[in-house]
């Protein structure tokens, strides 16, 4: 049984050996290819053009082509039946790498004619280091590039600034500097690039432009940021005799969006007669960048309601993603729906599968979670990522590590993001094991899991350990590091550290967002950190221009009703230009409890009636704050209001165990 056993291993070996063979015949030299037969004289250069063209070209007459080049490979011994196929085939979406490489198996000597639909190929497959690669071997061997060949190796090398310049080089060495499709590549090569001066100078050498350079440039100034220029850019393209079509408008939209511009996106976006499922996508992705999840599901129930322009693959993606963010199970499941019945089930799962997870098990759904999560590829990482984070969301602190550990004995790698997924589902000692397992494997100075084990760390009561992590990512740290360690300060009550730490954020750090906002409130609330809480809000509100949202209003009553400042706590309120949250008021009562005021109580009272009138705990808690001040008739009351509109739980047992 053994011997057979290594037999059949031998056998797959040699057989993946033979696989490979055309592989490695393309990536050596060309000096070191086998000499290809001549077939007794060199073939006649413009006929094997002809050849190769009529199967790439579609302008050609098929039936002349066809018969004009069997003769020509009939005459030369050529099996021209293969040609055509493997050629053919590189055209086409279906075709395989090693069709590819073995077309220079029955091309005696392989020009740029031949080169062009290889390297175009690689290029459409997404292989652009190997593009690039048989683009640097067509070039060894001699061959001259042309208008036709460049666009695509230009494609193949965006965004990298030094490959792009060495192929305009190119360009202009050959000849081909003035053709008007090879400079629509180096535009926008150049801007993915980042380096939108010379797109400019590539755009202003052209003596004829058409409406994709147009288009191109369009885009290398949205990319950039550049809105402003659009509009003397759109006057010139009028001047220029070419109309905006749908693929300028959509770019123009992605500025704007990317900008954060999106009411102006919209605009534009209504002023299109017939938008395709690539305007819709820009717009809904827009939003989403701009973190208004609500808007682009609205943008999605417009598109899927007209029942003109049905979601694609990306469309599908970037709607659940929001359904994610905003923990809209039931949203999510609409787009489920509509994801399966619009896709094949395979692709669908490939783009959403890990957002779809991640909503069912937030939502506590683990059945279908689980049921979407056997569905998806079993070699996709994100999928295990995206249900243990779910998990731990769910409060299944549990099951997330049991199936963190179930990764690690099966053998399927981690990633920083499952190391940060996992990390807050554990106690004290499973944060140390999972720290020692991401120093293990090299991850620990990744940005994600050093800002997770900061907030572990500080969650499981061991501040020092967070500081030491904060302090080690000194040379990685994001916006997310400082925010975690301001937060980890005020937890633990360490109000004065929390501001320091903020003070130098502001001086060395990156610009603080509504997160920072937040946490340096809260640090001022827990530590009772009145006036510094009141000039920070002023500071980041008037010099950093960040707008307050109602998690930072209800920090500040919050602060300002604990220490006892309850006139201020209600102008506050008064001022804040929002309809004030039942957090906000809730902070006044429990604040009110706390210092037994029953008058700012009840106003807070009056106010939760109206907001959430079914909730019980502020039943409660009202009563509460009248029998602590002996108004015992009064506490009554609110009693019986609560029993006529809430739903009363019914009574809770102890359990003992007797021996």
């Amino acid at each position: 049984m053994a011997y057979l056993l290594t037999l059949l291993r031998l056998s797959l070996l040699l057989q993946l050996l033979l696989g490979l063979l055309p592989l490695i015949r393309l990536l050596l030299p060309a000096k070191d290819r086998r000499t290809r037969s001549t077939i007794g004289h060199t073939l006649v250069s413009c006929k094997w053009v002809f050849v190769i063209k009529h199967a790439a070209d579609g302008t050609v007459d098929r039936l002349k082509a066809r018969l004009v080049a069997r003769g020509f490979t009939q005459q030369h011994g050529l099996d021209y039946e293969e040609i055509f196929s493997l050629v053919a085939k590189l055209n086409t979406t279906g075709g395989d790498l090693l069709s590819a490489l073995h077309l220079f198996d029955v091309l005696p000597q392989p020009n740029v004619f031949a080169w062009t639909p290889i390297i175009a190929f690689l290029s459409r497959s997404g292989d652009h280091l190997l593009c690039l690669n048989a683009y640097s071997r067509m070039r060894a061997a001699g061959i001259s590039p042309d208008g036709y060949v460049l666009p695509v190796a230009i494609r193949s090398a965006r965004p990298t600034f030094f490959t792009t310049t060495a192929l305009h080089a190119d360009a202009v060495k050959f000849g081909a500097a003035t053709n008007i499709y090879v400079n629509n590549a180096l535009i926008t090569a150049y801007a993915d690039s980042g380096d939108i001066v010379s797109a400019r100078l590539v755009f202003a050498s052209m003596d004829a432009r058409n409406l994709l350079s147009w288009n191109s440039m369009i885009s290398a100034f949205s990319s950039a940021g550049s809105i402003h220029t659009l509009p003397e850019l759109l006057l010139a393209m009028a001047s220029d005799g070419y109309d905006p079509d749908i693929v300028t408008w959509n770019i123009i939209m992605d500025g704007f969006c990317r900008a954060g511009r999106c009411a102006e996106a919209v605009e534009i976006f209504d002023r299109i007669a017939d938008p395709n499922v690539v305007s819709y996508t820009t717009i809904i992705l827009g939003h989403a960048r701009s973190m208004h999840h609500e808007d682009a599901l609205e943008i999605f129930r417009r598109m899927v309601g007209g029942g003109t322009c049905p979601p694609d693959q990306d469309t599908l993606s970037c709607v659940v993603a929001c359904c994610r963010h905003l923990g809209a199970p039931n949203a999510g499941r609409e787009v489920h729906a509509r994801g399966i019945k619009t896709l094949e089930p395979a692709a669908f799962y490939c783009s959403a599968g890990a957002a779809l997870v991640a909503i069912y098990a937030a939502s506590n759904r683990i059945t279908t979670a689980k049921r979407v999560f056997g569905l998806m590829d079993p070699a996709d990482l994100m999928k295990e990522n995206a249900l243990i984070a779910g998990l731990a969301h769910a409060g299944m602190t549990g099951e997330a590590v049991d199936h963190f550990k179930a990764m690690q004995s099966r053998g399927i790698g981690t990633d920083p993001t499952t190391i940060s997924s996992v990390l807050p589902a554990c106690s004290m000692i499973q944060v140390q094991q999972i720290h020692a397992h991401a120093i293990r494997i090299y991850y620990d100075h990744a940005t994600e899991v050093s800002n997770a084990l900061i907030s572990a760390y500080a969650r499981s009561g061991c501040i020092a350990a967070a500081r030491s992590m904060f302090s080690a990512a000194h040379l990685t740290r994001d916006v997310v590091t400082w925010n975690s360690m301001i937060t980890a300060y005020g937890s633990h009550g360490l109000g004065g550290e929390a501001l320091a730490l903020a003070r130098e954020m502001a001086q060395v750090g990156p610009r603080p967002n509504t997160i920072t906002f937040t946490s340096i409130l809260a640090a001022c609330s827990h530590a009772g950190l009145v006036d510094q809480g009141l000039e920070w809000f002023e500071r980041l509100t008037k010099e950093m221009s960040l707008a307050p949202v109602t998690a930072q209003y209800a920090c500040m009553v919050d602060m300002l009703s604990r220490a006892g400042r309850f006139e201020e706590a209600v102008m506050f309120i008064r001022k804040m230009g929002v309809r004030a949250s039942a957090g906000v008021w809730g902070a006044i009562m429990a604040a009110s409890r706390a210092h037994g005021n029953v008058e700012f109580g009840k106003l807070a009272f009056d106010e939760l009636a109206v907001i959430e009138p079914e909730n019980a705990g502020n039943y409660v808690t009202m009563a509460g704050i009248y029998a602590r001040a002996g108004r015992w008739e009064e506490g009554k009351i609110v009693r019986r209001m609560m029993e006529r509109k809430c739903e009363v739980k019914p009574s809770g047992y102890s359990w003992i165990q007797m021996e």
